[in-house]
């Protein structure tokens, strides 16, 4: 039940992009749920438990220093400006959040917005999604297990008139779920390998929704607790309660 249940949420997905299309092909290749314990699921290599409200996977620090576009992306993703990457298939944790209650999809319907670029930031449009809390786990080289919310490892440079920029912490909080979208007949952040954005891209997942996320030049890597790249992280999306929504 489960399991037809999970087929029929990505394939209705599918059929709010393009009905038409959704009568031509089959509906696009994932991972079916498989319950490992009561309420635990397994998606791939994605992890969801029920009775905790959370998602997690697998992933790896790429960056410990430099400016960031991305929180997380894929292999195939933009690497080079992303603090992590993950070898998880972004269509199989979304399959999980949307089993876990998550709206999604909050872009249904959107145009591709072609290249981002000053000139699309500057009028990007304020996306809405569903209240999550991230949170990443690894090991030190002491051997401890550690936990962090991962955006205690970023950093935002602020200008001020007549005064040299200065770099703050990003501000501990929620980040939205927004879902991505289909666009013409395709997985956006699957296609992209997008997981999740600092600056404002609505073909991720997860989108940052602190001040400044409409700025492409002000995000950087906190490189003073960043672990060494390469460092294994299990990477954690909790979605917050309904009755809390998303600014």
């Amino acid at each position: 039940m489960f399991i037809r249940f999970a087929i029929a949420i990505f394939a209705a997905a599918l059929s709010l992009a393009n009905p038409a299309a959704l009568l031509a092909q089959a509906p696009p290749e994932f991972s079916p749920p498989k319950e490992i314990a009561p309420g635990i699921f397994k998606v791939g290599t994605v992890q969801l438990d029920k009775n905790a409200g959370t998602v997690t996977f697998p992933a790896k620090v790429q960056m410990d220093d430099g400016l960031l576009e991305y929180l997380l992306v894929g292999p195939q993703g933009p690497v080079h400006e992303s603090l992590f990457v993950s070898d998880a298939a972004p269509q199989d944790v979304h399959m999980a959040m949307l089993l876990l209650g998550a709206k999604g999809m909050a872009q249904q319907g959107a145009k591709a917005p072609g290249r981002i670029d000053a000139a699309y930031l500057a009028k990007a449009p304020k996306l809405t999604g569903d209240r999550i809390l991230l949170s990443v786990k690894w090991t030190d080289p002491s051997g401890k297990e550690q936990t962090s919310p991962p955006e205690r490892w970023v950093m935002r440079k602020i200008f001020t008139a007549k005064k040299p920029a200065k770099h703050v912490n990003a501000e501990d909080g929620p980040w939205l779920y927004t879902g991505s979208y289909f666009y013409e007949n395709r997985f956006i952040a699957q296609m992209d390998g997008t997981f999740a954005a600092m600056v404002t891209f609505p073909g991720a997942l997860i989108n940052n929704p602190r001040s400044g996320s409409t700025d492409d030049h002000i995000w950087f890597v906190k490189k003073e607790v960043v672990p060494p790249i390469g460092t294994p992280v299990e990477f954690s999306i909790k979605l917050e309660p309904a009755d809390k929504p998303a600014k």
